[in-house]
C-alpha cells in the first residue's frame, strides 16, 4: 500500500491556565495572542471530508500516534512524496 508523506501547516487551538483558578489580568493578556501555527510532517492514513489524520511512524501492522486536523484549521497541505510500505 502507498502512503503520501505531507507537510501540514495549521492553526492550533490552545487551552491557557491549569486545573485551578487563573488571574484574569493574566487570562486577558494571554486571550489577546494569536493562536499558535504548527507544522506538522507525516504519513497521510486518512484524508475525510472535515480532517485528515497523519502519522510519523508506519509499520505494516502498526503506528505511531495520529494527529487529526480539522479541514478548517489547514492554511497549507503540500505532498511531499510518496512511500510504498516495504521500502
Amino acid at each position: 500500500m502507498a502512503y503520501i508523506i505531507v507537510e501540514v501547516n495549521w492553526v492550533d487551538a490552545e487551552t491557557s491556565g491549569d486545573n485551578g483558578w487563573m488571574d484574569l489580568t493574566e487570562a486577558l493578556a494571554d486571550a489577546i495572542l494569536p493562536a499558535p501555527i504548527m507544522r506538522t510532517v507525516g504519513f497521510l492514513i486518512a484524508d475525510e471530508e472535515n480532517h485528515i489524520a497523519v502519522t510519523d511512524s508506519l509499520g505494516t501492522e502498526e503506528c505511531g500516534s495520529v494527529t487529526k486536523i480539522p479541514r478548517k484549521m489547514i492554511r497549507s497541505l503540500n505532498e511531499l512524496s510518496v512511500r510504498h510500505l516495504g521500502e
